[in-house]
């Protein structure tokens, strides 16, 4: 165990602070492929979008409890714990918050995914917006950016890929994935993946600092100020999404009635 029990107001403070899947996860969960595709026959893959849609329910929740553990490590070691350690504090929250942007990538592609099969697009229709890539997200994004412009979905995922917080966690992300993981204040001295010999103004001779490490490019502040708000872009779009499916589930004559806050599917 990493860190202690905190009490259940800092609790309900961290709780505050996180968005709330409860009643988006009893939705997508009641989703019945099975049933859903015994109404639509066996050359649909609209059935095949509701398994997507929980994969990313299930996605989000583990990235939002990762950002939970986040800020309860980042209280625990800086103001709960009787011998305060801020290096630890960094840590933990680093860690956990290298999850979250991991996590969100990873519910992005399901989502992704998800809108593929919800209007039933063939690989063969994704392969010019591919252009050497291989990220759901950015090659879906390309095709409804030129085929659908003006489809609610698409706006929903454009507003997404293109928000300054969204752009940071994937790129964030990337680096931790493809590069050297970015440089973290507070953490000691630490090095970039770099010639270490410098060359002079003029060019005519070369220059070696020793000692010192690289100018971190984040604080764990820095981290959440684009991490944080990501979590919560995503879960509106993910929301919107669920609620176009739900409805493009009644237009096939497949309805579901409330119970709770769950869902039940009635096949017509």
């Amino acid at each position: 165990m990493s860190r202690g029990l905190l009490d259940d107001a800092t609790l309900l403070a961290i709780h505050e602070q996180l968005p709330n899947l409860k009643e988006l996860q009893s939705i997508v969960l009641r989703f019945s492929p099975d049933f859903i595709a015994l109404k639509l026959g066996p050359k649909s893959f609209i059935p095949t979008a509701a398994v997507c849609l929980q994969d990313t329910s299930h996605t989000v929740s583990n990235a939002r409890y990762a950002l939970h553990e986040a800020l309860a490590h980042e209280i625990w070691y800086l103001k709960t714990r009787e011998v305060k350690s801020e290096i630890a504090a960094i840590f933990f929250s680093r860690f956990y918050l290298d999850d979250v942007a991991l996590r969100l990538y990873s519910a992005g592609e399901h989502l992704s995914e998800a809108i593929v099969n919800i209007f039933e697009i063939k690989t063969a229709d994704l392969r010019p917006y591919k252009e050497k890539m291989t990220s759901r997200q950015r090659i879906l994004g390309n095709y409804l950016r030129e085929k659908l412009p003006g489809h609610s979905i698409t706006a929903e995922i454009l507003k997404l890929a293109d928000s300054k917080e969204w752009r940071e966690t994937i790129k964030y992300r990337n680096d931790c994935v493809h590069s050297q993981p970015p440089l973290l204040k507070g953490l000691g001295i630490s090095y970039r993946r770099r010639q270490r010999w410098t060359t002079s103004d003029n060019g005519n001779s070369y220059r070696l600092g020793i000692g010192g490490g690289d100018e971190p490019k984040y604080s764990v502040t820095d981290l959440l100020n684009f991490i944080k708000p990501s979590i919560f872009k995503f879960t509106g779009v993910f929301a919107s999404v669920v609620d176009y499916y739900i409805a493009l589930l009644e237009q096939k004559g497949i309805t579901q009635s409330k119970a709770g806050y769950g869902l039940s599917t009635t096949i017509l």
